[in-house]
């Protein structure tokens, strides 16, 4: 397929997304939101597939491969959750194995599903299992909240841009696996393991936050997708991107800069916010890397940047 996955879901999302009956939002977010009585629900799905988003080599070289990708399944749909606001309720499963799966790599994955719904407070109420030709993932996932919810498209000019944790983490865990270079734990896991930023989300959306999504395709994209959706512009000073030591450490600053920048697959919420919440917004776990204005694009450090991130479609 010559089109990306952006490309082609702008394609098709005009087949769909009506907004009608409960339906307060639906295609092109990082969840629909329905409105039932007084909650709103949060459904979104998201898949990890062998070849795309790991290598089934790799579990040679990590202790508890499987565990770990049942993690980041129920993780990295939370993470949808938790931007919009919500609190991840109830899951449903999707596991596809092929014939030369094992019996205990499946009894592991589901370990880790089991682990990591029970961190959440996640109930997983059913599924399906399935052989093909390649292994894949999948996870349907129910969140809910009562505060109201956050969304792309509420960047306001002036407003504050905050982010979670470091970034660049996972990209530079991948990297260490696909060139098999000495595993560093803390990367490696960052990248297999991820952990949804649940409760920075419901505080957030507590003290009236109305923007955000999360990072799964690196911060300059995920920031476009929020200045896209607000028609807005997102400057950015890259001095103040938190970086981990780890990443530095491994990497060098230069380049995990550029890891942070491009890379994908962190987990951590970007929102925006007005100036006078910034004492509260830093309270709960947000680091201020930049501001909104008018005009359109992504600027660091002054200089315009394209929009490019990871793109499960792009031709190696």
């Amino acid at each position: 397929m010559k089109l990306s996955e952006f490309e082609l879901i702008e394609k098709v999302k005009g087949l769909f997304g009506k907004k009608e009956g409960r339906v307060e939002l639906s295609v092109g977010d990082d969840a629909a939101v329905l409105r039932c009585g007084e909650l709103y629900q949060m459904l979104t799905c998201d898949a990890l597939t062998e070849g795309s988003h790991y290598l089934k080599r790799w579990k040679e070289r990590v202790e508890g491969f499987y565990r770990k990708l049942g993690k980041k399944l129920i993780n990295v749909n939370a993470s949808d959750v938790a931007s919009m606001g919500g609190e991840p309720k109830f899951s449903l499963i999707t596991a596809c194995f092929t014939k030369e799966s094992s019996e205990e790599e499946a009894q592991e994955f589901f370990r880790g599903v089991k682990e990591a719904a029970e961190e959440l407070g996640v109930s997983v109420v059913g599924g399906d299992t399935v052989k093909g030709k390649g292994e894949l993932f999948d996870c349907f996932m129910v969140g809910e909240s009562s505060e109201g919810y956050m969304v792309r498209s509420s960047a306001r000019p002036g407003e504050l841009v905050g982010i979670t944790g470091t970034v660049g983490d996972a990209r530079g865990g991948l990297e260490i696996l696909l060139k098999g270079m000495e595993v560093n734990d803390y990367l490696v896991n960052r990248f297999l393991c991820p952990t949804a930023r649940v409760r920075e989300g419901r505080e957030a959306v507590k003290l009236g936050v109305k923007c955000a999504t999360d990072i799964s395709d690196g911060l300059v994209f995920n920031l476009h997708t929020i200045a896209q959706s607000s028609k807005v512009a997102v400057e950015v000073e890259s001095e103040k991107i938190p970086l981990s030591k780890e990443l530095i450490e491994v990497f060098g600053k230069e380049r995990a800069l550029h890891f942070a920048l491009y890379g994908g697959e962190d987990y951590e919420l970007i929102i925006t916010f007005p100036e006078s919440l910034k004492g509260k917004i830093e309270r709960i776990g947000f680091k201020v890397i930049g501001r909104v204005r008018e005009g359109e694009g992504i600027f660091v450090d002054g200089k315009p940047i394209s929009p490019k991130g990871f793109d499960h479609f792009k031709e190696d």
